[in-house]
């Protein structure tokens, strides 16, 4: 009881779609990963130098986009 070599075909073309869609998944996750360790990183940074400060230095915070 063989399968037939269309349906064979047939379903090494859906395994390779579904490979290339999960490729493209991990991508992203790792895009965004290295995204999120930049930001601890700027986000440790920030924090190192603001210790740093006395304690009756004025800080300004940022408000975004006006």
């Amino acid at each position: 009881m063989s399968i037939p070599n269309q349906a064979l075909q047939k379903l090494v073309q859906e395994i390779e779609i579904q490979a290339v869609n999960a490729q493209r998944e991990i991508n992203v996750v790792k895009a965004a990963i290295v995204s999120k360790q930049r930001d601890i990183r700027m986000l440790e940074l920030t924090s190192t130098e603001l210790k740093q400060l006395s304690t009756d230095t004025n800080v300004y915070e940022g408000v975004g986009k006006m």
